[in-house]
């Protein structure tokens, strides 16, 4: 029974002497163990600090069409980043839309931005839902700084400004 208990301290002693050589086995060992103990990753919900409210709706089931319309007299550029879309030009006075209205081309949610490349120019949005097209229409104005704007419409078909 004492050769046991001495067997047993000696091999104790060799795993103390090894680990630090073998350091990173030692480290896996361990991790390995938390995370077979460790709780399932839940997805949470997205969280939105922004509390604005929502300038418009339109119907997210149905079709859902994008007119821009520059009333400014500079260049305007446009895209969509969800879903993605080409850069857009529109010309002073002329208008561009993304989707239509007999297919499903836009499913929410949807995000565009309205931009220019004509520096200190600041950039305005008037909103208008008819049916379910949405009519962005733009407006600039000579600004110390240069604002783009964005449109979001949310799965529920809220329609944002920003």
């Amino acid at each position: 029974m004492i050769k046991l208990s001495i067997l047993f301290a000696a091999g104790l002693i060799m795993i103390g002497a090894i680990a630090p050589k073998y350091g990173d086995f030692a480290i896996a060992q361990s991790e390995f163990k938390n995370a077979q103990q460790s709780e399932p990753i839940q997805d949470k919900p997205r969280q939105y600090n922004d509390r604005r409210s929502p300038v418009a709706k339109i119907n997210p089931k149905k079709p859902i069409q994008i007119r821009i319309v520059n009333q400014s007299k500079v260049d305007i550029l446009t895209l969509l980043t969800e879903p993605t879309s080409r850069e857009q030009n529109v010309r002073p006075q002329k208008s561009v839309t993304f989707g239509r209205l007999h297919t499903n081309y836009l499913p929410p949610p949807i995000d565009l931005t309205v931009y220019t490349n004509v520096q200190e120019t600041n950039l305005d949005a008037r909103i208008k839902v008819i049916g379910n097209e949405l009519i962005v229409t733009i407006t600039a104005k000579p600004a110390t700084y240069g604002m783009t704007r964005a449109v979001y419409v949310d799965e529920q078909g809220a329609i944002y400004l920003y």
